[in-house]
């Protein structure tokens, strides 16, 4: 699909995520936490899906700098001295000194007494981020420290069980998630973020080094396990959080080098961004992204035919219907209809597959969800 070859019928794929952490509210109907299973259970319904190799320690948004030897953390809950509203703190002790992130414990908060170090959940919630000026990124790159011997065994043999399975199943093998403008966002917030751009844009360079630097390592060891795409994660690189001058500065480059780096191994680069990317799209085109995710035409807006005629050649295209609207709001009809306008418009000439933009979440009736593959059998089955 992403190389805009034949196929023997236009793939469908699905995410499935919890809506919200702290609900045990789930409505799919089959077991899909467990990867393997998953992808057992959706290609039973029929539908296409892909295996995931994280690096070690886990994808940014679940790894656990915990588990690197030596490192020391402690956690403590507190009060806001003005309100009394409980707050959390965390300090991470690192030989060049503490980090230290505090966030407001809501109702809703879902981690008990913990702060994971990349989350959206911390970015509302933030009190105090953990990274504030330039001292501390030398403290930071101990928390992104190489993994030890035990880890990396550990990492090599999730691959080659990962590569059975993919053998088995026959699917795609897909590495990552890596990430850039989110982690910075995960570790500074958006206002800090926003603001430097402008202001302390040495600042910003100086954090993305350090992040990047660490993901081109943890991409090299990835690289080295036979995956067949790299995924990197982008829902932070849009124009509501850079600006289309200061990515073309601060973040295209980068991008650049991963994408060269996976493309010299033969492997496809798959980004993930589900709005504010229209702004950049022939950047993306230019670096040699192979494979867009997340193209949305309800929440952001999306004219498919304008991008099918403007970069569809060009680059792999996945998305082309809404979940967290169409799903929630619409009729059946009204389903079936946006169904067939993005098979209609989106998947002539190939570099197509349908998927429900963000993700199905487990709180939408999945009677709906069924209503999207009952409708794309009958179209391309």
């Amino acid at each position: 699909m992403m190389s805009h070859r034949p196929t023997d019928h236009l793939p469908l794929f699905m995410r499935f995520w919890d809506v919200d952490l702290s609900s045990d509210e789930d409505h799919i109907p089959f077991e899909w936490r467990d990867q393997i299973k998953r992808v057992e259970n959706t290609l039973a319904l029929g539908l296409d899906d892909t295996l995931l190799l994280q690096p070690p320690l886990g994808y940014v948004e679940e790894y656990i700098p915990e588990k690197l030897p030596g490192l020391r953390t402690d956690v403590e809950q507190c009060s806001s001295p003005e309100d009394g509203t409980p707050q959390l703190k965390k300090t991470y002790h690192t030989p060049e000194g503490p980090l230290q992130v505090t966030i407001k414990m809501t109702e809703d908060w879902p981690y008990g007494q913990e702060i994971p170090l990349f989350n959206d959940y911390n970015v509302p919630r933030f009190i105090e981020p953990l990274i504030k000026t330039k001292e501390d990124f030398p403290r930071l790159k101990y928390l992104l420290a190489d993994p030890d011997a035990a880890t990396l065994q550990a990492f090599k043999a999730d691959a080659d069980r990962l590569r059975g399975e993919r053998d088995r199943m026959q699917v795609a093998l897909e590495g990552g998630w890596c990430a850039l403008g989110d982690a910075a966002i995960w570790l500074c917030g958006m206002e800090r973020i926003l603001y430097a751009q402008l202001l302390e844009p040495d600042f910003v360079e100086g954090l993305l080094d350090v992040l990047f630097e660490w993901e081109m390592k943890r991409i090299d060891l990835l690289l080295e396990e036979d995956i067949d795409v790299l995924v990197h994660m982008a829902w932070y690189e849009g124009s509501d959080f850079w600006t289309p001058k200061v990515y073309r500065k601060m973040l295209k480059p980068r991008l650049a080098e991963m994408i060269g780096k996976a493309h010299s191994k033969g492997t496809k680069f798959r980004y993930l961004i589900s709005k504010g990317w229209k702004p950049v799209r022939h950047d993306l085109v230019e670096i040699g992204v192979d494979c867009l995710t997340n193209i949305d035409p309800v929440q952001d807006k999306i004219d498919l035919q304008e991008m099918k005629n403007d970069i569809g050649s060009k680059i792999s295209l996945i998305g082309g219907v809404n979940s967290s609207v169409m799903l929630s709001q619409w009729s059946d009809e009204q389903i079936r209809s946006a169904v067939e306008k993005a098979i209609e418009v989106l998947s002539p000439g190939g570099g197509f597959a349908l998927f429900p933009v963000d993700a199905i979440f487990t709180n939408q009736p999945w009677e709906k969800v069924q209503v999207i593959i009952d409708h794309w059998k009958h179209l391309c089955l």
